[in-house]
């Protein structure tokens, strides 16, 4: 019976210590996603980094000097947009490995985490160590 409970917990062991180093591959990996969009007319240019905030605005040429305000921000937010949108794309296939089944990453960033669906999979693995 000590001997099934010994090859149980390190085997638990074993699968927590992957997870650790797969969580800290992927978190170096995180830190070095950057997405970048442009208007189409080239005229603006937003960087993002993996958590989504905004690193660099550039502006080209002398084309974003003669918008109106309203319309320079409505390019600017534009841009940002789409560069967290493509920065939160690579976050998703980065920590797709990672995640438990079901989980989509996308619907968790916008509506936050399903704490009843939480409990329900805690319990269910309460369930799989209590032997």
């Amino acid at each position: 019976m000590f001997s099934s409970m010994h090859n149980d917990m390190t085997e638990a062991l074993q699968e927590l210590r992957a997870k650790q180093d797969q969580f800290s591959t992927a978190f170096a990996e995180l830190d070095e996603v950057t997405a970048s969009a442009t208007t189409k007319d080239r005229a603006i240019k937003a960087t993002v980094d993996g958590r989504g905030r905004l690193t660099e605005v550039v502006f080209n040429g002398q084309r974003w000097r003669d918008m109106a305000p309203k319309e320079l921000g409505a390019k600017i937010v534009e841009v940002v947009s789409d560069a967290q949108r493509q920065a939160a794309s690579a976050v998703d296939e980065v920590m797709s490995g990672l995640t438990p089944a079901g989980v989509d990453l996308r619907e968790l960033r916008e509506n936050g985490p399903d704490l009843e669906a939480v409990i329900d999979s805690t319990l269910g693995d309460v369930g799989r160590w209590s032997r």
